[in-house]
């Protein structure tokens, strides 16, 4: 099977929502928050990865785009350093592996030597309905700050910068910046 066949296991629920939510109210606190989910623009029965864009465009008309790829970006490694707090280290490249695929974002994250890959991203489709490229939106930031906060831990990196997108395999590119 290609792996742009693969199936995506979990769904962005409303847990995974609230867990985001939460994390975003720690970076920029509650009263931010609560205006951008005012701001919320959803058709009735939207389901999570179409909430979740919502959100994150919500955040850009309210807080610029530059606001809104830094906060998102933050919030990605808020969820990294969280899932790495309640877990064992040895777990941590696992966890890395799997866990865009159990919140309901992407089939996998694929790690290379100085480089890692966000494998079948759900928010690719709408990218695409909106004439837009991967990272130039913001709810991609989160993506990019998840593997980010998880790298910085693991191979002791400076952070990561996006590469391209692979249409082919279906797959966005981050290379390691190294610590010097």
């Amino acid at each position: 099977m290609q792996e742009n066949q693969v199936r995506i296991e979990g769904k962005i629920t409303q847990e995974v929502i609230d867990t985001l939510i939460n994390l975003m109210k720690d970076v920029i606190g509650d009263k931010a928050v609560n205006i951008i989910l005012k701001g919320l623009d959803v058709s009735e029965g939207a389901h999570g990865k179409d909430i979740v864009y919502a959100f994150a465009e919500s955040t850009t008309n309210i807080l610029s785009k530059k606001a809104s790829f830094a906060i998102l970006r933050q919030v990605g490694r808020e969820l990294a350093q969280s899932m790495m707090a309640n877990s064992e280290r040895a777990q941590w490249e696992n966890i890395l592996t799997t866990a865009l695929n159990d919140l309901g974002f992407a089939q996998k994250i694929l790690k290379d030597t100085n480089k890692s890959y966000i494998c079948n991203c759900v928010f690719y489709s709408i990218l695409q309905k909106n004439s837009l490229n991967p990272i130039q939106h913001s709810v991609c930031w989160t993506g990019w700050g998840f593997i980010e906060g998880f790298m910085r831990e693991i191979e002791d990196i400076k952070g990561i910068q996006w590469v391209g997108r692979d249409i082919e395999n279906n797959r966005c590119q981050f290379d390691y910046i190294p610590n010097n």
